[in-house]
């Protein structure tokens, strides 16, 4: 039998909160929330999902709740406005995306769909392959050390400035190639 969760609209966002089963036979329940971003095009991204074993209830509209809360809560704390999701995927986006994410590595995990998303679009539309290959080499692997999030810090400023540079170049090529009578 299915359950319904409890949904709200919240800046811009769906939320829902759920409550899962911890298994078929304790009767308690995970706390669960998901972000939701609907697109005009009746699409539906799912921005966030938060699910954490330590928060069991055993109401299950209490479970509910809470996963609504958390979901909040990463909407307030966590997510980008709702129009990131939202804005059609372009160079200047791209890359404004990718050197924001180097500036903000010491913060805050910037390993999130978008960012990938970009990446994706910038190989495909610039020239600079060992950029981008460096720049995503570099997330992979978790940095729980003050100096190794440094040592990341660096080496994204390092990638982006090149990216940066890829990025202009083909922009102004593509420009002087819609110049007419040349």
């Amino acid at each position: 039998m299915a359950r319904a969760s409890i949904e709200q609209h919240y800046k811009g966002y769906r939320l829902s909160g759920d409550a899962d089963p911890v298994s078929n036979y304790a009767p308690n329940w995970y706390a669960t929330g998901r972000v939701w971003v609907d697109r005009s095009d009746n699409s539906t991204i799912l921005s966030d999902c938060f699910n954490d074993q330590l928060l069991t209830y055993e109401d299950e509209a209490t479970a509910k709740y809470i996963g609504l809360w958390l979901a909040e809560i990463s909407v307030d704390n966590f997510l980008p406005p709702v129009e990131f999701y939202l804005t059609p995927m372009n160079t200047a986006w791209a890359v404004t995306i990718v050197r924001r994410a180097a500036e903000e590595c010491k913060e805050r995990e910037i390993r999130r769909a978008k960012l990938y998303e970009a990446l994706e679009f910038l190989e495909k539309n610039i020239d600079a392959p060992v950029l981008l290959r460096q720049y995503r080499r570099a997330l992979q692997g978790d940095r729980p050390e003050e100096w190794q999030k440094e040592q990341l810090h660096q080496i994204l400023r390092a990638a982006v400035v090149g990216i940066q540079r890829a990025a202009a170049a083909s922009l102004n090529e593509w420009a002087f190639s819609r110049v007419p009578g040349e």
